[in-house]
């Protein structure tokens, strides 16, 4: 082998390494910073009201009601199909609202992992960013179904 290919081996080889480096480094960056996600999702509480505020609705982040606190005159204020309207319609509000605040809290993880090439079409067998982002989503979502 000639000494001007293995020059263009050893620079091609510092290449690869320097774009595994910096998707490592921003990887790492993010697994920081799942902490502290978890966390936020973890403690996330989303209230929602009756229309007439007979009942108070909460859900934590995976939509799952936690609580529902009814008015003490709310059956004589209502009637108990008209009380079974509102906190359906209630509850369907705060199941929204949490989406949307998970969706919220989870963005900059889903941007960074969107925005770059996944690790595994780079390096053959390497761990998938896209499949480790499916997993922690579904592990937050079950931590928060068994913390009710």
């Amino acid at each position: 082998m000639e000494l001007s290919q293995r020059d263009q081996i050893r620079s091609a080889n510092a290449g690869l390494r320097s774009a595994l480096d910096a998707i490592q480094n921003e990887f790492d960056r993010e697994i920081d910073e799942l902490g502290e996600i978890q966390h936020k999702l973890a403690a996330m509480k989303v209230h929602a009201t009756t229309p007439n505020n007979l009942a108070r609705v909460t859900v934590n982040a995976s939509g799952v009601v936690t609580e529902i606190a009814i008015a003490d005159d709310a059956y004589r204020r209502s009637t108990p199909q008209q009380l079974t309207r509102d906190l359906n319609t209630a509850i369907r509000g705060a199941v929204e609202a949490a989406a949307t605040a998970r969706a919220a809290v989870l963005a900059p993880i889903t941007s960074v992992i969107d925005g770059m090439a996944d690790l595994n079409e780079m390096v053959p067998g390497a761990t998938s960013l896209r499949d480790l982002q499916a997993m922690l989503s579904r592990a937050t979502l079950t931590a928060h179904e068994q913390s009710r």
